[in-house]
């Protein structure tokens, strides 16, 4: 019999428990997936917003702790992806168990995150036009006004966190890391390959078509790749 294997998800930014549902079906039924969720959205919805990565981090290092106590998978796309990565580190400068492997998509290295562009400057209409780009808002919650007001503020909180956070080497850790990007995305080969500075693994680096939330269509191919790990875990 396999083990149970739990797969952690961190959102991206305006993100929350629910935006990997459609993963969630595509798994084998010996991965448990397990969306995190920070202040200010889904279930914590009354809380309020976060806008610095180590206090986000410190939230879901409290909210990890009871999954790890069996193999478990990081999955992480954009900012999560970031996030993520810090949680990795203090899972090593605490001495716990770190998981069989993290798998990243849409970001570039965290070493690279003062090359990001200041889209939480932006003012609505153009903030509303660059999601459009990405491609990871439905137009019809973007042609909706009172969803667009209370979404906003999430997205812009979450991206002004991301684009003000200060990277600062942390050592390496011995997880390896597989990861992701769109083809159409704006995220160089040498962002990708800085991913080598967090690990003293090899990395995996693969391209699938589509913007920034290729995601949404390439889920099938994702989840095969963690269903990969989770039955060879030895080797990720």
């Amino acid at each position: 019999m396999l083990q149970k294997i739990k797969l952690i998800c961190i959102p991206y930014a305006g993100g929350n428990s629910y935006s990997f549902r459609d993963l969630k079906p595509l798994l084998d039924r010996h991965i448990e997936m397990v969306t995190l969720e920070l202040p200010g959205r889904g279930k914590r919805i009354a809380e309020p917003l976060l806008s610095d990565m180590q206090v986000m981090a410190d939230d879901l290092y409290g909210q990890l702790l009871s999954h790890i106590k069996s193999p478990y998978i990081i999955y992480s796309h954009s900012m999560g992806a970031v996030l993520g990565n810090l949680l990795i580190h203090r899972l090593k400068q605490e001495w716990k168990q770190l998981p069989l492997h993290f798998f990243v998509t849409g970001c570039a290295a965290p070493m690279f995150n003062d090359q990001r562009r200041q889209l939480h400057l932006l003012r609505d209409i153009q903030l509303i036009a660059e999601l459009k780009r990405m491609g990871g808002m439905p137009d019809a919650l973007l042609a909706d006004p009172d969803l667009v007001e209370f979404f906003l503020p999430v997205i812009r909180e979450d991206m002004k966190a991301l684009e003000c956070y200060q990277y600062q080497p942390l050592g390496s850790y011995s997880t390896g890391i597989t990861i992701i990007t769109g083809a159409a995305e704006e995220i160089t080969a040498s962002q990708v390959t800085g991913w080598a500075r967090e690990t003293e693994k090899e990395l995996r680096i693969l391209r699938y078509p589509g913007n920034h939330f290729f995601i949404l269509h390439q889920f099938q191919k994702i989840a095969m790749l963690i269903h990969d790990v989770a039955l060879t875990p030895q080797h990720s």
